[in-house]
């Protein structure tokens, strides 16, 4: 088996079927390609009845636990067989197909983790890369510039989590997905264990190649998302030395820049960076993180 796609679904039947179906109509590899769906919702929400009838030439359904990002997917890890694991979001659509050349780069070059060009439903630039805990309003602001480029630094930034391909020994040899993040931060988490396990298996963004990302579909934003974010924040910059105080203060910080923005142009909208302020200063105390300013 050339390549196994893994999926991690929560109540998102008619999103999930969208994708598995358009993986089926640009499935470039036949038989070479098994795709596993992990489904993390609660046992009366099952997604199984919306994809069942699909036809794909190897597909794996697994019930199991919600138990966040990093664990569905190397629950899917465990039952799979390809020497490429591709870990797709279940909000994106292909558009092309993109198997054959992704699998024949991985054979011509050492390549840790691969990623590419992520869309939104009008065609343009999505995000398809991030930096590295960056605490930078600059980098902010000009991160939607350098994805709409193509201006991927492999020294700085990682591919995002929607659409990451990554060869199957080499991510269990860097101990898989680190499972103590229930969801954020382990695409930098894993770049990191892969580069350091071997320098020579560098992160490669291929711009050439596209697929659509209905990004917040599948995981509508909340407070508990930012919640997620924030423990995970917490654990990821204890775990590799990185000022995490810093770090939740200045992300505090600028969405209280953007409260202030709102204020004069949408006022619903400064509620809204108000609300999340306060959420976020209570997680900061809960990690005995102190911030600037009151809210």
């Amino acid at each position: 088996m050339e390549l196994s796609v893994i999926l991690v679904a929560y109540k998102s039947g008619p999103i999930v079927r969208q994708a598995l179906e358009s993986i089926a109509q640009y499935n470039d590899i036949g038989d070479e390609l098994e795709v596993i769906v992990v489904d993390n919702s609660p046992e009366k929400e099952r997604i199984y009845p919306d994809i069942q009838d699909i036809p794909l030439p190897h597909f794996q359904y697994v019930p199991s636990d919600n138990r966040g990002f990093g664990a569905g997917n190397n629950e899917g890890v465990k039952v799979s067989k390809g020497k490429i694991l591709a870990f797709l979001n279940p909000d994106i659509i292909l558009v092309e197909p993109i198997f054959k050349k992704i699998i024949q780069r991985f054979q011509k070059e050492s390549i840790g983790m691969l990623g590419i060009q992520l869309c939104y439903e009008n065609g343009k630039p999505g995000f398809s890369f991030y930096n590295d805990y960056q605490m930078s309003i600059i980098k902010k602001w000009t991160l939607k510039l350098w994805n709409k480029m193509g201006r991927f630094n492999p020294n700085q930034m990682y591919i995002s989590g929607a659409d990451m391909f990554v060869p199957r020994d080499l991510f269990i040899q860097a101990g898989m997905f680190d499972e103590h993040m229930f969801m954020y931060y382990e695409e930098p988490d894993l770049k990191r264990r892969i580069e350091k396990l071997d320098p020579s298996k560098k992160s490669v963004y291929d711009g050439s190649l596209k697929m659509i990302h209905l990004e917040k579909k599948s995981t509508p934003s909340s407070l508990a998302m930012i919640g997620h974010e924030m423990d995970s924040s917490v654990y990821y910059g204890k775990k590799y030395d990185l000022d995490y105080q810093k770090k939740l203060v200045f992300e505090y910080k600028y969405y209280g820049t953007k409260e202030k923005v709102y204020r004069i142009i949408n006022k619903e909208k400064a509620k809204q960076m108000h609300e999340i302020r306060v959420y976020m200063k209570e997680r900061m105390d809960a990690h005995d993180i102190g911030c600037d300013g009151n809210v």
